[in-house]
């Protein structure tokens, strides 16, 4: 899955756009949060995570309106807003699959951490796209504490996992770890490499078949990853975040998934491994160009799930 399903469609014009569009998507989190937390009522741990998550949507939307008022003299306007972020959440599932799928609090946070780096991704495209400085910088705050509550949101996922397994270990002696848990992890100039040559792969195959569009679009992201990968690989933090939870399937991140499907996995792990070395940076520069790194690998993302997808 893309971190981003869907761009935004147009630049984002004025604060009161922007204020409208971050009230709804606070409000559509806190709907979102509150039905899982009613579908996952006979998971309690899982159910207790999301009743929070649902909590703290709501004081960030009164925050927006605060802010909108202090920024524009009056609070989000719902009219404003030109257009509606879509694919921030995930689609709809009946309860019994939800509790399947959530059923711990280590998987409640998991699926939080995603959307949080939707979020920051979303609030990304819109700080590249807007012509405005001051809705760039008011985007740019947004996007910088969607990173934020992503950070806090892993640690917390890490200790739950922690627990977890230290759980599975009383019940059965040690043997088992709980399900969705980290795997073995690569650094990201490795995950870099390793999605250039897939990409080549890929952007080959294209062009037998004749879409040299394609297959031009797939050359020049996996230069742009080479590039990456060479940039990744010397700023520190990104060497020291190897092992904090970003997971990469054994034997190969292809994992016996079809080519294209495995590069928009790669592409997905290399992002996080950027986000995690952003909250895990020991100075400003460090954490400035695991930032910077992040973007483009959100960026990126969105355009091999057009590509791709």
């Amino acid at each position: 899955m893309a971190l981003l399903q869907a761009e935004p469609p147009e630049p984002v014009r004025s604060l009161g756009e922007l204020f409208a569009i971050a009230h709804k998507l606070e409000h559509d989190a806190a709907s979102h949060y509150d039905g899982l937390a009613a579908r996952t009522r006979d998971a309690p741990e899982a159910a207790a995570v999301f009743e929070r998550l649902a909590a703290e949507a709501r004081a960030r939307a009164a925050e927006v309106e605060r802010w909108s008022e202090e920024r524009t003299r009056r609070g989000p306007d719902p009219s404003a807003a030109l257009w509606a972020p879509r694919g921030m959440f995930d689609g709809p599932a009946t309860g019994d699959d939800v509790s399947r799928r959530l059923e711990t609090a280590y998987r409640a946070l998991s699926l939080a951490v995603r959307h949080k780096e939707r979020a920051f991704a979303f609030w990304s495209y819109v700080v590249a796209q807007a012509g405005d400085p001051s809705v760039r910088q008011a985007a740019a705050g947004m996007a910088g504490e969607e990173l934020d509550r992503a950070s806090a949101l892993r640690r917390e996922r890490r200790r739950a996992f922690h627990a977890e397994r230290r759980a599975s270990r009383g019940a059965d002696g040690g043997r088992t770890a709980p399900g969705g848990a980290p795997g073995p992890t690569r650094d990201a100039a490795a995950l870099e490499r390793e999605l250039a040559a897939l990409l080549r792969e890929l952007a080959a195959a294209a062009a037998g078949r004749g879409d040299e569009d394609q297959a031009s679009g797939l050359r020049r992201m996996s230069m742009d990853s080479e590039r990456m990968a060479e940039e990744a690989a010397a700023v520190r933090a990104l060497a020291a975040a190897s092992g904090r939870g970003v997971s990469a399937a054994a034997g190969g991140a292809g994992g016996g998934h079809a080519p294209s499907k495995a590069a928009l996995r790669l592409a997905e792990q290399a992002t996080e491994r950027y986000l995690a070395a952003a909250e895990g940076a020991k100075d400003e520069a460090a954490m400035l160009k695991a930032q910077s790194l992040a973007e483009r690998a959100v960026a990126r993302s969105a355009r091999l799930e057009a590509i791709l997808g």
